[in-house]
């Protein structure tokens, strides 16, 4: 009897330690949560290409040797432009058959074999982009998939966002508990909800600084010859935007 006494006291004792611990732990102060968000617009100073090297031949063996030959003829052109080996990179070789396009009561007929590569070229140099690009369409390059501006520091700029995105959430929360007669407290909890880097006269909401894809190289170059040999690049957005919780005093 004294035993099962004991063992009840014992439970009793836990039960009520585990409601005070519970009690201690759980907080009802009040809080007030905000939204910041911060807008750094960064010029470009590098721009990336991806082009193409394509070329169609009944004879495969021939369709592959002026493919090889295009290739070379580009990276003797980036050597010219001063851009650095690492800089310049290939993709593998693909060869696919060619036919012509069907059309009622003819039948498709074999055009020869395509025989294609794709280059990555990163040029640091950005006021050498009208050179390069007229001398890549001359040296037999017949794609341009792609045309990138972008900032070598942008992890840098990313940072900087935030903490101008921090800094607007904490003038909000002050701005807001003014109205109301108080002030805030110390930080309670802080969360990025999302970070875009976008061109900034972009109307597309993805997050690329893509100016030029999925295009022909001679199309673009036309572009730029229309325009006199120049290109506007633009700038870069990057916006941050994070949600913070502060005490309510």
């Amino acid at each position: 009897m004294k035993r099962f006494l004991f063992v009840l006291l014992v439970l009793s004792g836990l039960t009520g330690f585990s409601r005070s611990v519970s009690a201690q732990g759980s907080s009802d102060r009040p809080l007030i949560a905000v939204f910041g968000q911060a807008e750094v617009m960064v010029a470009p100073d590098q721009v990336l290409f991806r082009v193409e090297a394509e070329n169609i031949d009944p004879d495969i063996g021939k369709a592959k040797a002026q493919t090889d030959s295009d290739v070379k003829k580009v990276f003797a052109l980036a050597r010219a432009h001063n851009i650095a080996p690492q800089n310049v990179q290939t993709d593998f070789v693909t060869i696919n058959r060619r036919y012509t396009d069907a059309t009622q009561g003819k039948p498709r007929q074999f055009k020869g074999f395509a025989v294609s590569q794709r280059i990555v070229i990163l040029l640091a140099e950005i006021g050498r982009f009208d050179a390069l690009l007229a001398d890549l369409v001359n040296g037999g390059i017949t794609n341009l998939s792609e045309v990138t501006f972008r900032a070598t520091q942008t992890r840098k700029h990313m940072d900087e966002a935030r903490a101008l995105a921090i800094r607007a959430a904490r003038e909000k929360a002050v701005a807001l508990a003014a109205e109301v007669g108080q002030k805030i407290g110390k930080a309670i909890s802080i969360a990025e909800v999302g970070m875009t880097v976008t061109p900034a006269y972009d109307e597309d909401s993805t997050a690329s600084n893509s100016n030029y894809s999925n295009t022909s190289a001679r199309e673009i170059s036309g572009n730029v010859a229309d325009n006199q040999g120049t290109i506007a690049p633009g700038m870069i957005s990057i916006i941050a935007r994070v949600k913070v919780s502060f005490e309510l005093n």
